[in-house]
């Protein structure tokens, strides 16, 4: 019998979430040992000290999305498709949650959150303001994708949901202003209610 996948990193973090939410989706056999960056035991395990990392049997990647990927791998499913455009259009999300989705919302969650987690002084509201225009242009591209759809890409959900409905985990305590974009809070509750995510709910 085949060992776990196991899914590295603590599970308040929304990249750790991705590949975890999927995991669960998919009914696959997971753990996920719940190390921090800096845990010494885990970067023993990455020396570059980032979550996620995945092992699977002694295989291991690292990056949140590529995980999700290889996760798709080891069961037919319909998150990643074959097709060449549907799966073209699920990559172009990937990407984009990488490059601008993410950047638009992460400095506000370290402001706002982790640095009152850690210790390590008071709100910055000028990166917040800053991070906040980011936010509103990435949000806007966002809704203006879902008009008219239940799901990013096609007729049921698919990683590119996983990849940016994972990003707004924190959404309440960040104090994103969602209600702005009708599209994004009603696609938001379909991602949340998807199984995997009810499984991986993270807890303020």
């Amino acid at each position: 019998m085949a060992n776990p996948i196991k899914i590295i990193g603590v599970p308040f973090s929304q990249n750790v979430r991705k590949p975890l939410a999927v995991a669960h989706h998919l009914g696959l056999d997971v753990e996920n040992p719940p190390l921090a960056p800096n845990d010494p035991a885990f970067k023993d395990l990455h020396p570059a000290g980032r979550i996620p990392l995945l092992d699977d049997d002694g295989f291991r990647i690292c990056e949140s999305n590529a995980i999700m990927i290889y996760l798709c791998s080891k069961t037919k499913n319909d998150l990643y498709p074959e097709d060449p455009k549907e799966r073209g259009l699920v990559n172009q999300f990937l990407f984009w949650d990488v490059a601008h989705w993410t950047p638009a919302y992460q400095p506000i969650q370290f402001e706002r959150i982790v640095k009152g987690m850690l210790g390590l002084g008071d709100t910055d509201e000028a990166v917040v303001e800053a991070t906040l225009l980011k936010f509103a242009r990435e949000a806007a591209y966002l809704n203006g994708a879902l008009e008219g759809k239940d799901w990013l890409v096609g007729d049921a959900p698919t990683l590119a949901d996983f990849a940016a409905g994972a990003g707004l985990t924190h959404a309440d305590a960040m104090g994103l202003p969602l209600a702005d974009y009708k599209n994004v809070c009603a696609w938001n509750e379909r991602v949340q209610g998807l199984e995997g995510f009810k499984k991986t709910e993270v807890k303020m």
